[in-house]
């Protein structure tokens, strides 16, 4: 009988570690003890209120791994460490991107790896950190955000706040929907100019960008008109008294040109031709004035620049025919204006200049080859026509 009760004891003692073992060994397997897997860790601004050790990860709805750990980062944040199952981590593409997602508004958190639009042709390799770029608020983070709110605001002042809201609202429904109709009439009209105001605001932009960087010299010119405004303080005697001066001046000066004011005009009048003609042929004015510049070093040469006196080269020729009127009288027939072609820096390879035919002789010049002994007397030169009985 010892004996039976003895193995009655050992078979209840190895069917209660059976148990435990099987027990040990299903909780091991659910918790995935015996299945390999690689780390992956993924860094958030934070985890959630919710999220625990052992949270699933998935992708596309496919279980690719769980939560091993979760730790805090110096900066605030959330370090996950992910347990990935490598038969599933080589389907995972390495540009993919995290989001810490709940099941439902009070359920548990798991990440979500979602996959890239061109997802990448490499997979996600071990050791890998991911950025999360999302992370879902829980209905409790926001209950625990609004009483942290509703802890320091005052009921009293709340009441009060809401007192004068109703007393303000209070039979004025028809003014209220008055402006709400106006406002909504000036909305209309104001919409169609948005994109307007968009751009003057885009270009306001350029503009104040435009101050920001002129700021320093405008300050400048703010401390010089200060300057200046403290020089004309200091000399405000002086300058009455040039002022006064000025008056002065001008009054005599309205005197004598309200007197001779016809004949200003007179003189401005006959001035205009004259003025004319010279702005007319200001080009060859400056080629004459320029060439002259240049040819007097030359001139200097040729008179004797270069020695003691003046250098000519001279001899006797048969005197030219007299001046007899009519036929000596200037003869003025040449038009065309100023022609000044490239002078007076003309160089030998130059093209030749476009010349002009004027008619401004009543004959060709001929010189004078023979000796005239009767030569008209000075006073008939001179006096020719003016007294009677003088003349050619």
């Amino acid at each position: 009988m010892a004996e039976k009760k003895w193995v009655r004891r050992l078979a209840a003692l190895a069917l209660v570690a059976t148990l435990a073992g099987i027990t040990a060994i299903a909780f091991t397997m659910f918790a995935g003890g015996f299945v390999a897997t690689v780390p992956v860790n993924i860094t958030a601004k934070r985890a959630g209120l919710v999220m625990d050790p052992d949270a699933k990860v998935k992708m596309r709805g496919v279980e690719v791994g769980r939560v091993g750990a979760i730790e805090n980062t110096p900066n605030g944040g959330a370090l996950l460490k992910l347990n990935m199952y490598p038969d599933m981590l080589k389907l995972i593409p390495a540009n993919s991107t995290v989001d810490i997602k709940s099941t439902t508004v009070f359920g548990a958190k798991y990440v979500n790896l979602v996959p890239p639009t061109h997802a990448s042709p490499d997979h996600l390799a071990a050791g890998t950190t991911i950025p999360a770029t999302s992370v879902t608020v829980e209905f409790n983070t926001l209950f625990q955000h609004l009483s942290d709110v509703l802890q320091k605001l005052e009921p009293e002042k709340i009441n009060a706040t809401l007192g004068a809201l109703s007393t303000a609202f209070r039979n004025r429904g028809q003014q209220i929907g008055e402006l709400l109709s106006t406002g909504d009439t000036y909305l209309k009209k104001m919409n169609p100019s948005l994109p307007e105001l968009q751009r003057d605001f885009a270009s306001a932009a350029g503009v104040t960008n435009l101050y920001a960087d002129t700021s320093d010299d405008f300050l400048k010119i703010i401390s010089n008109f200060t300057a200046t405004s403290g020089t004309i303080v200091d000399e405000q005697q002086n300058l009455d008294t040039l002022l006064l001066d000025v008056i002065g001046l001008s009054d005599t000066a309205g005197g004598v040109l309200n007197e001779n004011e016809h004949n200003l005009v007179t003189a401005l009048d006959e001035l205009r031709p004259t003025t004319g003609l010279l702005n007319e042929y200001s080009p060859a004015l400056n080629c004459l004035i320029i060439g002259l510049d240049k040819a007097l070093p030359i001139a200097n040469a040729v008179e004797g620049g270069n020695q003691e006196g003046i250098a000519l080269d001279a001899g006797f020729m048969y005197g030219q025919k007299p001046y007899t009127y009519p036929d000596s009288l200037p003869k003025v027939n040449a038009t065309g204006g100023p022609h000044c072609e490239g002078l007076p820096g003309r160089v030998p390879s130059d093209p030749a200049p476009p010349f002009v035919v004027t008619d401004t002789a009543n004959v060709p010049y001929v010189p004078n080859t023979k000796l005239m002994l009767n030569a008209p007397k000075v006073f008939q030169i001179l006096f020719a026509g003016v007294y009677p009985g003088v003349g050619p």
